[in-house]
């Protein structure tokens, strides 16, 4: 008999890199039986999930403050109370919570009303990701003591990143796996990129800050001035950033939207690099050392070299020189992003290299681990015995 396992996410299954990490786990779990309740302003076309109703967070921000306040800081909400009722009513073994937004308080209004197990999962820092807004910037210290009572009624946790372990280790004294994305037995092969006389440029998702971006545009226009060559960045998904460079730098940068995913990797593998970044704002520090973009994930599938343009300490870095998987630019100062479009457009990428990322970040140790948070492993066995 299958264990039921309610997941709680403050955003659609269909959308963001959380969902993707999600979606890629679910229906690997043997033995589980997992329904997705989520907010949202509309329904997502997926089976086994259910719409819990609207987002407490975003809207007016009068309205949105006192949310905020209820949600961060008196820790009682009486729709989030609600939304938790409807999610027990399923009579759940497990609840599973992303660490995010509304999920902080309705981890612990779960306990509160009866769930037996709590895991929980962290894919961004709370409070490093308040400090990149201006909205939730004063309320980062509530959220990062919210996370921590969290953390603390958990039965077991998942981070994304290695950084994030060792990070929640020092700071909350809290033990946790990593969990990425899952791609499967995905093997990879050699691709070379598009002979015609542009450069390509792969880049997908959301770009985190408009100055870091700027730099790299005005880096390869620079480049275009003195060294007779043309670039092209293609963009995948939705970046306002990309968006508002259309206008500053013309004809660099061709926005595709949203393009399913194979068909993205297809095209990336024309690509003779792609792009990564982290903002360089003090601000950020948090954010950009223990997140894990799931772009790069689609990055390894396609096999490119990646530029990644981030300060020392970011945890992108840590994957690159591990795994020798492209360029790295610790400086914002253009003759150092020229140099490194110079090295990243010359760089041999071992595909050995790739495959062994691959199986390093996106393998089964994923799965094995959820399993053995849920207790499916376990369940298994009692199974077979009988």
């Amino acid at each position: 008999m299958s264990k039921k396992i309610a997941l709680f996410t403050p955003f659609n299954p269909v959308t963001g890199g959380g969902g993707t990490i999600f979606r890629s786990l679910i229906p690997q779990l043997e033995g589980a039986e997992v329904h997705w309740f989520y907010l949202a302003e509309s329904k997502a076309d997926i089976p086994g999930a259910t719409l819990l109703g609207s987002p407490v967070l975003g809207g007016a921000f009068v309205g949105d403050a006192l949310n905020s306040a209820r949600i961060f800081v008196t820790r009682k909400h009486p729709m989030v109370l609600e939304y938790a009722r409807k999610i027990m009513e399923w009579e759940p073994e497990v609840v599973w919570v992303n660490a995010m937004n509304e999920g902080l308080l309705m981890g612990m209004m779960l306990r509160q009303l009866g769930a037996n197990k709590l895991h929980v999962s962290v894919h961004d820092d709370p409070a490093g990701l308040a400090n990149k807004s201006r909205r939730y910037r004063h309320l980062a210290g509530f959220m990062d003591r919210s996370n921590r009572a969290l953390l603390q009624i958990a039965s077991s946790v998942d981070v994304v990143s290695e950084p994030m372990k060792r990070y929640y280790s020092q700071r909350y004294g809290v033990t946790a796996g990593v969990v990425y994305r899952y791609l499967g037995p995905f093997s990879v092969s050699a691709t070379s990129a598009a002979t015609e006389p542009t450069i390509l440029v792969g880049h997908v998702g959301s770009a985190y800050s408009a100055p870091e971006v700027r730099a790299f545009l005005a880096a390869l226009r620079s480049l275009e001035r003195t060294d007779g060559v043309r670039f092209k960045v293609l963009t995948f998904g939705q970046s306002p950033v990309f968006m508002a460079a259309q206008e500053e730098f013309p004809g660099l940068i061709d926005g595709a939207g949203d393009v399913p995913e194979l068909e993205v990797v297809k095209r990336l593998r024309q690509c003779v690099f792609v792009y990564s970044m982290y903002s360089f704002n003090r601000r950020h520090r948090i954010f950009r050392e223990t997140s894990q973009p799931t772009k790069m994930s689609t990055y390894l599938m396609a096999a490119r070299p990646i530029l990644a343009h981030c300060p020392e300490g970011s945890s992108t870095i840590e994957m690159m020189t591990r795994f020798k998987l492209g360029a790295c630019v610790t400086s914002m100062g253009q003759d150092a992003l020229i140099n490194g479009i110079l090295r990243v457009v010359e760089f041999n990428l071992e595909i050995a290299n790739v495959q062994a990322a691959i199986d390093c970040y996106c393998g089964k140790k994923n799965i094995d681990y959820l399993e053995e948070c849920f207790g499916l492993m376990q369940a298994s066995v009692d199974s077979v015995s009988r």
